[in-house]
């Protein structure tokens, strides 16, 4: 992204960044001799029942991972989050047309505000119809996957709706100019008609205790636990007291950027186990066959649905596939398409990948109405719901406090409609900051490892199951990791929580969190590779170690080996070290003889050309090397890599004719 929006940018203050990295071990230094801890971050020794409470200066802090925590205040964050507050306005003109279920509602008093009179404007709308996908090729273009119904249906008053989402357009007679426009969608209930007579066969009715739970799933993209407690503190404090959330402190990440980590929330597979499946991009050209787990869901009767306010840079974005069928009941991201073509925009304030605005509303809280129409209309039916925005979060931290309000009114509505009653929220995010400044930070470094979990469950829960209840508390102090929130998804389907004695579920990852999760749990044991475990036991090398010169070389000398396959890329040279460490991922992995010592290092560097910030993890073991999981990239990189597309190489190649 060559282009950076003007509010809060991170990357305004690249200047200071030089001195930061230089000086990144004296903060950190000064963090634990401030705090009276050991630099290395060892454990201490700690008994049953050691956590955040008896170490208030960790995340976690188990015998074997502890978890630094960082204050707001503390200087190597307070830098980074600045004074001003974050708002985006979208329009000060309220909108002519909104939704009222499944009819238009009309507000021909409001077009005075846009100067006009009703009879001096013409108003239609259009039905958007959903292309069904070649299976042998799903094109990611949303002008072939969304297309505009050819009649055009004028609407004078409140009007009923057949279709799923429609585009209303008004022009102004005199000059034939669009003055208004507008995209809304509708739940039709013929979509759910057969599981809805299938439930009232078995249940006759809807009760809060007894019937199946709804579960949804609301994510907000790349926001840490601890930028969630920054920026948006209302939302953080309405969580935590008024909802009561199970507030997961020690959630690990297991990958990169969006896709590995809700591909192990959704299908609970690993990226290796992905690659192998048959439904990956090198095997299929459609998720259709992927073990998504709303399927599993929908077959016990639930139903289900799907929205995102970034479609074009998504879930499954990376895979470069698609749905071929409608993955959910309902499913916005083919109509959002159409909105984002026609009335997407960024409030005059600059450039960024997801647009910030729908009109006159924050593409953030279109996609929360969404999720509130689902839960009135399927308020007498069990379902699925899974929506995930990245408008506002993807690109700056700073932004994140532009998500504050719209996600505070969100969960205030599910509670004061007493959806909660009902209904398990998992109120989510992926990851932290993955690129900037902050991120170049040790501070910056574990946030991005650390994605805020928090789980709202309903009100009678903790007194109707009061074992599964002490173990999630329990849990919000151990080790966690994505694979969990799949595992705890099937419990949830199949209501184990209502007697834990039986055998759960055996699953290759992760554990239900109605279950306690071991004090002694390690990344190993939760899935977590080395590179993205953020357990510490290391000691911090100055930038001029001889050693973090020796792991970098090995590093650039790695990718240039692959980017050989990619002429139009340049070969890499290094140019310094920025800052490193050594040790191992925890206790729990220390060698026990001197002959099996196996070392690790992480080392993040800067390349040329182009100057790319680069982060790895290698281990030592049998005089061998040997990188772990993929290389970070932590600075953006814009069109340096416009000549390839590959997905991993592009964070690395710089083309040959930007030189």
């Amino acid at each position: 992204m060559g282009h950076h929006l003007g509010f809060g940018d991170m990357e305004a203050r690249r200047a200071a960044y030089l001195t930061l990295a230089a000086t990144a071990s004296l903060i950190y230094g000064f963090y634990f001799m401030t705090y009276n801890l050991r630099p290395s971050l060892s454990p201490r020794p700690c008994g049953t029942g050691c956590d955040v409470e008896n170490s208030p200066h960790f995340v976690i802090h188990t015998p074997v991972c502890v978890i630094p925590d960082f204050a707001p205040t503390d200087p190597a964050i307070a830098e980074y989050i600045g004074t001003e507050d974050e708002t985006v306005v979208c329009s000060t003109l309220r909108p002519l047309t909104d939704t009222d279920r499944l009819m238009l509602r009309v507000y021909k008093e409001r077009v005075e505000e846009y100067g006009l009179t009703w009879e001096s404007i013409n108003c239609s709308y259009q039905g958007i119809r959903r292309i069904q996908q070649d299976p042998n090729r799903y094109d990611w273009n949303c002008d072939k996957i969304s297309k505009l119904k050819e009649n055009k249906i004028p609407i004078n008053s409140n009007t009923p709706i057949l279709e799923d989402g429609i585009l209303v357009k008004c022009l102004d007679v005199n000059n034939m100019t669009v003055i208004y426009k507008n995209v809304h969608y509708f739940l039709q209930p013929d979509r759910v008609h057969k599981k809805r007579l299938r439930f009232e066969k078995e249940y006759e009715e809807r009760q809060s205790r007894e019937n199946k739970l709804s579960v949804i799933i609301m994510g907000t993209d790349a926001v840490s636990r601890g930028n969630l407690k920054r920026s948006m503190p209302k939302t953080f404090q309405y969580l935590t007291h008024s909802l009561r959330a199970i507030d997961l402190q020690g959630f690990n990440k297991v990958g990169d950027n969006t896709d590995p980590n809700l591909i192990a929330a959704l299908m609970g597979l690993t990226t290796e186990e992905f690659n192998k499946h048959p439904c990956h991009p090198k095997k299929s050209s459609k998720l259709d066959d992927c073990p998504l787990i709303w399927k599993e869901f929908s077959e016990e009767g639930y139903a289900t649905a799907y929205g995102e306010d970034a479609p074009w840079m998504g879930v499954f974005h990376y895979t470069q596939i698609g749905f071929v069928k409608e993955p959910t009941d309902y499913y916005n991201r083919p109509y959002f398409f159409v909105s984002e073509r026609e009335i997407s925009h960024n409030a005059d304030l600059g450039m960024s990948n997801g647009k910030l605005c729908q009109g006159n509303k924050l593409s953030m809280g279109v996609i929360h109405e969404y999720s509130l129409a689902v839960a009135e209309t399927l308020e007498d039916l069990p379902y699925f719901g899974f929506y995930w925005t990245a408008s506002l979060t993807h690109d700056y931290l700073t932004m994140a406090k532009a998500a504050d309000e719209p996600s505070l009114w969100y969960l205030q509505q599910l509670k004061a409609k007493g959806y909660f009653n009902h209904t398990i929220l998992f109120f989510i995010s992926d990851h932290g900051q993955r690129w900037g400044s902050f991120r170049s930070t040790y501070a910056g470094m574990l946030e991005e490892r650390l994605p805020y979990v928090m789980i709202v469950f309903p009100p009678w829960f903790e007194d109707k199951y009061p074992e599964a209840w002490h173990n999630l508390r329990t849990n919000t102090r151990r080790l966690t990791s994505t694979f969990d929130i799949h595992a705890t998804l099937i419990d949830i389907l199949k209501q184990a929580y209502e007697d834990l004695s039986v055998e759960p579920r055996v699953s290759s990852h992760g554990q239900s969190l109605f279950r306690e999760v071991p004090l002694r749990r390690t990344c190993q044991d939760a899935s977590v590779s080395d590179h993205y475990c953020a357990c510490q036991s290391m000691s911090q090398l100055d930038a001029g170690d001889q050693r973090l010169k020796t792991v970098a070389e090995f590093i650039v000398r790695t990718l240039n080996s692959g980017l050989l396959a990619f002429p139009e890329c340049a070969q890499l040279q290094l140019v310094r070290i920025l800052r490193g460490q050594m040790g191992t991922a925890t206790n729990s992995t220390s060698p026990k003889k001197q002959e099996s010592v196996s070392v690790t290092y992480s080392v993040a560097f800067v390349t040329n050309p182009g100057g790319a910030e680069l982060e790895g993890t290698v281990k030592y073991h049998s005089r061998q090397y040997q990188i772990v999981s993929d290389v970070s990239r932590i600075n953006q990189y814009g069109s340096d890599s416009h000549c390839i597309t590959d997905q991993l190489y592009r964070k690395y190649c710089y083309c040959r004719d930007l030189m």
